[in-house]
């Protein structure tokens, strides 16, 4: 697991596992297997949990079905291609009306895990969700036993989010989230790093994410860095073919 390769693949294993668990847990959940390229729906009506993700080589027939059946589904979707693979797929994904994002997803790795430190004053991260934070997450969900969901409260008050998910021997940081008000105090490295311990807890050795820009930044202060990236295609209106 210490070599570039290793970390990129533990980086892509969590991401298509988070997807795997959040589909377990949705009543309109389904799976979708075209050879290489995974695809699902968890029934949600936002793009971020429906889509596909290829991160091998596959064959624009096979990435065309995978799309085919999405569509079929009526729901906003996304598609993430490592970096590497877009050149040769991105027109198959733009040909099913999907938009490519102006900028790459970084997946992001931290490993060797360090000790973390003590929360910002005020700070107070707990285990379990805020229902007014996270109410799209199933009860079922919350309650896996490879999952973690922590709230941060910042003076007596339910400010932020975050999801471990552990999928086998790597955990992945998901959902951190932060009320506008209580951004710039700290409250998503905590609640990140909650989720980190939790993932160590785990016996995990590595931890994995996905980093939005406003993210990136508290995530190299962790010692995450970049092994991976992938190219972003969003069909945020879709149409049934």
């Amino acid at each position: 697991m210490n070599s570039r390769a290793g970390l990129v693949a533990a980086a892509h294993r969590s991401y298509i596992g988070s997807f795997r668990k959040l589909v377990e847990h949705s009543a309109n959940g389904e799976l979708h297997a075209v050879g290489p390229v995974f695809a699902f729906v968890t029934g949600l009506p936002m793009s971020l949990f429906n889509g596909s993700v290829v991160v091998e080589r596959t064959t624009a027939a096979q990435l065309g079905e995978a799309l085919n059946w999405l569509s079929q589904r009526g729901l906003p979707y996304q598609v993430s291609i490592a970096e590497e693979l877009t050149s040769a797929l991105e027109q198959v994904v733009i040909a099913h009306g999907l938009q490519q994002e102006p900028a790459l997803y970084p997946a992001m790795v931290l490993h060797p895990i360090p000790e973390p430190p003590d929360p910002a004053p005020a700070i107070t991260v707990v285990p379990g969700r805020d229902p007014g934070l996270a109410s799209y997450l199933p009860e079922s969900f919350a309650a896996d036993p490879d999952v973690r969901v922590f709230t941060a409260w910042l003076d007596e008050r339910p400010v932020g989010t975050s999801i471990a998910i552990r999928t086998g021997d790597v955990a992945g940081v998901y959902g951190v989230g932060t009320i506008p008000e209580a951004r710039r105090r700290g409250v998503g490295t905590a609640i990140s790093w909650a989720a980190v311990t939790a993932g160590r807890a785990w016996g995990c050795q590595t931890i994995a994410l996905q980093a939005t820009d406003m993210g990136m930044p508290v995530y190299a202060s962790m010692g995450f860095r970049t092994v991976a990236r992938y190219a972003m295609f969003t069909n945020a209106h879709p149409h049934r073919r």
